[in-house]
């Protein structure tokens, strides 16, 4: 009975935590700096009604078409069209000048801009539950309750995962990923080729869909072929083998599906995929080298530079109990001048200025070395788990490649592109802290007990 009881109270204790985010995420959403990149990803959402005009701007390769998703316009246009907006409001962004200053921009009603950035709470939110699903399976009911306070205490997720922007909906598909891969590792190793097959063809949905809301997230795609082939093999070596050819067309199958979804949710490559997918990567190549060029003060070369950026911003300036969010440069929109400017500051934390944030090497400071101490217990805690929790592994191998692929190849120090590394990181830290919290209670008790035993055994020989 009272363990009944205890599995109530814990799983009422998750959802409380989960409507803490919901209302994190939902409390001043209009009010959320405007990032330059919303009004571009808001005109786009105008696609929503041209789609099935084959002559419309969305089946046209263009620069807009060739480097920005569908996902995000798509969710703004359902969002618009549920309120009673027919199309996007009118935006006249300019051009971004040398000081970071965008003149002549329009500011979206204050309920035009709730309905546009809702989808994207939503599905923070959604990101957050699914995260907590896979903390529960793997860390216990302290990892995901710890979880999910860390997510709704995070400055730094609840500022880019509510922006009309492509985050939000990358995040969850890649949480989504996760959460399927993990539960359905067993499925993928014993099913028949029949049901293999098709599991594997909706994960590969899955992920091309995360393509189709952010395009680096097709490096998802190779790691659930690996996964795939690695879930087939995981056995003796002789049934390794004669699982060998499985592998490799069931990896195909995922592979094949997700490029297919993506294209399905291309307009631009319906009528030549092969050539325009080059065209894109030609063009994301482009973008990137002109922001480099035109950022000098941001640009990444080396791979000791993001090694040590990366370090600095997720060990000491992003995770929740950070010691100054948002330190470099960022773009917010001022009112008074109805232009974007440049700020050097963020939201600074209430531990500015206490000694936990004082420097000790550089970057490092005593909050920034706890941060490390509960990362590297989390990954600890997760990699014994993984042994044996498929849900471990997920985690592990798909939070490990995406956050290698952006400490590897960021190439500017822009806070956002460090969203997976926050996420992830902060995720760790949240095991971590439920895995360091319970061997404290456990010592406690362990001592209560010896004290107890200890008067018992006083009190029976006083009586003897």
């Amino acid at each position: 009975m009272r363990g009944v009881k205890r599995r109530r109270m814990r799983r009422l204790a998750i959802y409380v935590a989960l409507l803490v985010v919901f209302y994190q995420a939902m409390t001043g959403l209009a009010s959320v700096p405007l990032h330059v990149d919303e009004f571009v990803y808001i005109h786009h959402s105008n696609w929503l009604n041209e789609l099935g005009q084959a002559d419309a701007a969305v089946y046209q390769v263009s620069g807009d078409t060739l480097r920005d998703p569908l996902m995000t316009p798509l969710l703004i246009g359902l969002s618009l069209r549920a309120g009673g907006y027919t199309s996007a409001p009118a935006y006249a962004p300019g051009n971004v000048s040398s000081s970071g200053e965008v003149v002549g921009a329009y500011l979206p009603e204050a309920s035009q801009l709730w309905l546009i950035r809702f989808p994207m709470a939503l599905l923070f939110v959604l990101s957050a539950a699914l995260s907590a699903g896979v903390l529960r399976r793997v860390a216990g009911f302290g990892g995901a309750f710890v979880g999910l306070l860390a997510l709704a205490g995070s400055a730094y997720l609840l500022l880019h995962t509510r922006r009309a922007m492509t985050e939000a909906p990358m995040l969850l598909l890649l949480v989504a990923l996760i959460w399927a891969a993990g539960r359905e590792w067993d499925v993928l190793r014993r099913a028949g080729w029949k049901r293999a097959l098709l599991l594997a063809a909706g994960l590969g949905g899955l992920a091309g869909l995360g393509v189709a809301s952010k395009h680096n997230a097709a490096i998802n795609l190779a790691v659930l072929g690996g996964w795939i082939a690695w879930a087939r093999v995981w056995s003796d070596r002789q049934a390794a083998r004669a699982q060998a050819a499985a592998a490799i067309l069931l990896a195909g199958a995922a592979i094949v599906a997700g490029l297919a979804t993506f294209v399905v949710l291309t307009p631009i490559l319906h009528a030549a995929p092969a050539e325009r997918l080059m065209m894109m990567v030609a063009e994301r190549q482009h973008l990137l080298a002109r922001q480099q060029a035109a950022n000098d003060r941001f640009r990444l070369v080396s791979v000791e530079q993001r090694l040590t950026v990366s370090f600095r911003r997720v060990l000491n300036h992003y995770l929740p109990a950070n010691c100054a969010l948002n330190p470099g440069q960022q773009l917010f929109w001022d009112p008074s001048a109805r232009a974007y400017r440049a700020s050097a500051s963020g939201m600074p934390s209430p531990l500015v200025g206490t000694p936990l944030c004082a420097s000790l090497l550089g970057w490092l400071t005593p909050l920034g070395a706890i941060h490390v101490i509960l990362i590297v217990l989390g990954g600890w805690r997760l990699w014994r788990a993984g042994r044996v929790d498929p849900s471990a592994r997920a985690l592990l191998v798909f939070g490990g490649a995406n956050v290698a692929f952006t400490v590897l190849l960021i190439p500017l120090d822009w806070d956002r592109y460090h969203l997976l590394t926050v996420f992830f990181g902060t995720l760790l830290a949240a095991v971590g802290t439920a895995a360091a919290a319970r061997r404290v209670m456990d010592g406690m008790a362990a001592r209560l007990a010896r004290k107890r035993e200890s008067a018992h055994r006083a009190n029976a020989s006083l009586s003897g």
